[in-house]
């Protein structure tokens, strides 16, 4: 009973700090925003100073930025991410809830890729992976380290939707749209377990219980579907969380490489047009998903591994 208190302090302390470091988000970036020289409501015809004036006073912004600061937490409180400057007629959290859907669909496809591919490839690397093997393997995935998505999306876009005509290059209606983003996304990732599952396999094969589970006539996977692959996948739970994390907040490139019309694009467009309102809740949100991940995954961690239950 004591180890389940320590365990809800615990998880109770986690999201307090995660909730001071979303205050933290939210300051620096609303700041940040305003500090840039320039309006929203800046274009090529300078409006009439009356107008100006109007709209300033409509949409808040002609108040001092402590006042400004205030009134939106106030209205942060109230579930309100205020109205887009730019796009009459919407609101920061309508726009934001008609593009979330799009972009959590796409960081789970590419999340499920790199765990699948990374998790699966680095487990057998460890288990059969021997002389050559071994040395291709890390070949292969140092070089899927090194292509960043903005250098594979073009690459398996002219290949596969301009060449080859498999898939199509831009949207997210149909399947044939779903399949590269996703791995596009997930490659570097994907290299990045795949690595960490190895090296952590491998430590494990080379444990004193291994041997003697070994020495009595247990073949090699039988082992490590009995003890290895559970001991071993720990540090790689681990890493999910701000692996995941990387990934969502990673989709900027994506999305604007395969034109989805997801978060990602949304919020390069709204730098563009300055609307700080859009930025801020973007921010927000992307802040509050990788704060999720890593919580996820420490709670998840602390399941699997019987240690840290007994630890607390």
């Amino acid at each position: 009973m004591n180890r389940h208190m320590l365990l809800c302090a615990d998880m109770l302390r986690k999201m307090l700090r995660s909730i001071l470091l979303l205050l933290v988000v939210l300051s620096a970036t609303f700041a940040m925003l305003r500090a840039v020289p320039g309006g929203p409501f800046d274009g090529e015809r300078e409006l009439p100073p009356k107008a100006a004036a109007a709209i300033s006073s409509y949409y808040g912004t002609d108040k001092s930025l402590w006042e400004s600061y205030v009134h939106y937490l106030r209205s942060l409180i109230g579930g309100d991410l205020g109205p887009s400057f730019r796009q009459l007629g919407w609101s920061v959290r309508e726009l934001i809830a008609d593009k979330l859907l799009t972009s959590v669909e796409l960081g789970a496809y590419g999340i499920l890729f790199a765990v699948a591919v990374g998790v699966t490839s680095g487990s057998m690397a460890a288990l059969y992976g021997r002389g050559i093997w071994r040395r291709i393997f890390w070949r292969i995935s140092t070089i899927f380290v090194c292509l960043p998505s903005f250098a594979s999306g073009p690459i398996g876009n002219y290949i596969f939707a301009c060449k080859l005509h498999w898939l199509r290059a831009t949207g997210w209606d149909q399947w044939r749209c779903k399949i590269l983003p996703p791995i596009t996304l997930g490659f570097f990732h994907g290299a990045i377990i795949a690595r960490l599952t190895y090296k952590s396999m491998a430590k494990e094969f080379c444990r004193p219980y291994v041997r003697t589970a070994l020495a009595k006539g247990l073949s090699r996977g039988a082992v490590f579907r009995k003890h290895i692959f559970r001991n071993g996948i720990a540090p790689v739970i681990a890493h999910l969380g701000p692996s995941c994390a990387a990934m969502l907040s990673g989709a900027f490139a994506v999305e604007s490489i395969f034109h989805i019309p997801g978060l990602g694009r949304l919020f390069v467009e709204s730098i563009g047009n300055r609307d700080y309102g859009i930025v801020t809740g973007i921010v927000l949100t992307y802040a509050a998903l990788i704060l999720l991940c890593n919580f996820i995954a420490d709670i998840a961690l602390v399941t699997i591994n019987p240690q840290l239950r007994r630890h607390g």
